[in-house]
């Protein structure tokens, strides 16, 4: 059973310098962080502007704090069907040695919603420019030690747990690691199969979680997606978190994601009913 850490993303705490805000999330109890530069430190305005005297900021912040790194996030579109798409793939790969510098359990991203693909793109499309990406990206990956991890979506080119389990059969890198987000995983059409979803998570790549994302979601009665307090949410974290204690790893960072400073030690202790 894996020792589960609690943490948070960091740029629901806003924005400052690095030491402050993780100054911030420790005083409230968390313990890691998901990092995303660009939408916590003011002056990185673009990948570039992520120096290695920030990557030493971090560093120095993290060791002060009792605080750790569990994900570097970077918000990219690897699946993008565009010449775009190979931008993205150089900011990605252009992070890789930060998350070197700085220690990151993973450097991670989401896989492109499909609404923002050019209009007749398949979703098998997508998958196969996910992993075109990502073939450009794991071998500097797997030289620095560095793990990449991918992050399934309802509604983005790799979906569902059949879809991940397609694009780490393709890569078959040992830098390849999934970030897990319970919610993420749910729409109105397999609301009412959630234990079915957490089965195929564990048994597909359990042992290929890197992070869990812990946030409150609602089925609205038209179908959509709606955010909610963690208490108000239809995510079966109960049977999901059965199926994350029976994995291998030693530790598991579970992170809140959209966070209100605020309520964090009533979040902390929701979430630590689970573990």
């Amino acid at each position: 059973m894996p020792q589960f850490i609690v943490g948070v993303r960091l740029h629901d705490y806003g924005r400052g310098a690095v030491d402050e805000q993780f100054a911030k999330v420790a005083a409230d109890g968390f313990s890691a962080v998901q990092l995303a530069y660009k939408k916590v430190v003011p002056t990185v305005k673009s990948y570039a502007d992520v120096t290695d005297e920030l990557a030493q900021q971090t560093l120095a912040a993290e060791q002060a704090h009792g605080v750790q790194v569990a994900v570097l996030g970077t918000y990219v579109e690897l699946a993008l069907n565009t010449e775009a798409r190979l931008k993205n793939v150089a900011d990605f790969k252009s992070q890789l040695r930060i998350a070197k510098r700085i220690g990151a359990g993973c450097i991670g991203t989401e896989t492109t919603k499909m609404v923002l693909q050019p209009a007749g793109t398949t979703r098998e499309q997508a998958q196969t420019l996910l992993c075109r990406s990502l073939a450009e990206l794991l071998p500097a990956a797997e030289e620095l030690g560095v793990f990449i991890g991918i992050e399934a979506v309802t509604y983005h080119s790799m979906n569902d747990p059949a879809a991940v389990r397609r694009v780490l059969d393709t890569m078959r890198s040992p830098n390849l690691k999934v970030i897990f987000d319970m919610a993420n995983m749910v729409n109105a059409d397999n609301t009412d199969c959630q234990e079915k979803i957490w089965q195929q998570v564990g048994e597909w790549y359990g042992d290929k979680i890197a992070a869990v994302h812990f946030k409150g979601q609602a089925i609205r009665p038209d179908g959509s997606l709606m955010s909610t307090p963690l208490e108000e949410s239809g995510v079966d974290y109960a049977g999901a978190f059965a199926m994350l204690r029976q994995l291998p790893q030693k530790t598991l960072p579970v992170m809140r994601e959209e966070a209100v400073p605020a309520k964090s030690a009533s979040d902390i202790a929701y979430m630590r009913s689970f573990f």
